[in-house]
């Protein structure tokens, strides 16, 4: 440890807490299956991003959509594990420490309804 300059974390610290936030998204997927939630869909999807000429995949995105008391929810969880830095031409990719990830969940009473964001705290 020298003076000055940016302490990296640990490579195996950075896992477990990417691990962690994985095990805590399915611990909330498990509480909506077990108050008796009608399984729509459940499908990941890559996030893009365009780097130039060229797409990059920062991460991923995984959409649960169910319905709960006759109400239609969607749980979103995208994780990006790269940032894209800079702008215009000079754009570039930085992969992240620690892969960054957020949970947001949506409602919509009837089907012809848009999406309404909910609080995630509420739902429970």
């Amino acid at each position: 440890m020298g003076s000055g300059g940016r302490k990296r974390p640990m490579r195996e610290i950075a896992g477990t807490k990417g691990a962690a936030n994985d095990d805590a998204f399915e611990d909330i997927v498990d509480k909506i299956k077990a108050a008796g939630a009608e399984d729509i869909r459940d499908e990941v999807h890559p996030l893009y991003t365009d780097v130039g000429m060229d797409e990059f995949e920062l991460g991923y995105e995984r959409i649960v959509e169910f319905r709960l008391k006759k109400i239609d929810m969607m749980l979103i969880r995208k994780v990006e594990e790269y940032r894209l830095t800079g702008e215009g031409h000079q754009k570039s990719v930085e992969e992240l420490e620690t892969p960054r990830a957020k949970i947001s969940l949506k409602r919509r009473i009837k089907p012809s309804d848009p999406w309404i964001i909910v609080d995630l705290d509420d739902m429970f």
